[in-house]
């Protein structure tokens, strides 16, 4: 090999990790899909730094994650998921983001909620979506609304189960349900053709939902500055008004 063939393999080389240096994977929770989309726009305009997420479930990515998925970041939408990585020693102390709000929501035209959250006891109300309780904080607090209002054994039958709020979603979108529990941020998607109806859930039926951010230890370990500067990005003023506009509490 030639000195100037060394020469722009090793230029290649450089700049082949260059590349792979300057992203950040994230481990997204199902709630934040839509956010998130705008919170990587800001982020890579700003920083020159690609995002690469992957959105599902809290506990499914919990899941991934311990399985050792290669992921930087953790959102997740409740703080006992990444308290768990922590506990585990497989991330750091975890921190809040963002506060979520609890909807019903429904694309039906012939359903009212003047009722509130008693609207779902409704003869004309026969499927009812949440997410799985067990893997997605959102799905939790449907069921401790269903529960705490005393209408989980009457409206038992009529329960639709996803895999994540995203799942639901779908499901309300195309009239599969009639109605399902959701989050707020929902409504502010830009891929949101019709908005429907919706009320919030009193925030007494359920704990409040704290959403948590944590460096995992591929992040720390593989790719510290990116992770870093992207984890610091989530608490700008910026992302705070990002969130704000899809309906999150950011305040502390």
């Amino acid at each position: 090999m030639t000195k100037a063939s060394f020469f722009f393999l090793l230029l290649a080389i450089i700049s082949c990790s260059s590349k792979q240096e300057s992203k950040v994977t994230l481990a997204v929770a199902a709630n934040m899909q839509h956010a998130m989309e705008s919170l990587i726009n800001e982020f890579e305009s700003t920083y020159n730094i690609k995002v690469e997420a992957s959105s599902s479930s809290s506990g499914i990515l919990t899941t991934q994650i311990r399985q050792g998925a290669p992921f930087d970041i953790f959102l997740s939408a409740d703080l006992n998921h990444p308290n768990l990585l922590y506990t585990e020693g497989l991330a750091s102390s975890p921190e809040v983001y963002a506060k979520g709000k609890l909807i019903l929501w429904t694309v039906k035209n012939d359903i009212t909620l003047d009722l509130g959250i008693n609207s779902l006891l409704d003869s004309g109300i026969k499927k009812i979506a949440l997410a799985n309780a067990e893997t997605a904080p959102y799905g939790f607090a449907a069921a401790q609304s269903l529960e705490v209002s005393g209408l989980k054994e009457r409206l038992n039958t009529k329960l639709i189960k996803g895999e994540s709020i995203s799942q639901v979603n779908q499901y309300i979108q195309s009239e599969n349900v009639d109605i399902g529990f959701t989050s707020q941020s929902v409504l502010y998607s830009t891929y949101l053709s019709y908005p429907g109806t919706w009320i919030p859930v009193p925030d007494t039926l359920y704990s409040p939902i704290r959403q948590g951010i944590v460096l995992l230890n591929h992040g720390k370990k593989e790719n510290l500055s990116n992770s870093k500067q992207f984890y610091k990005f989530m608490f700008s003023e910026r992302a705070k008004e990002i969130l704000s506009n899809y309906g999150y509490n950011v305040s502390q």
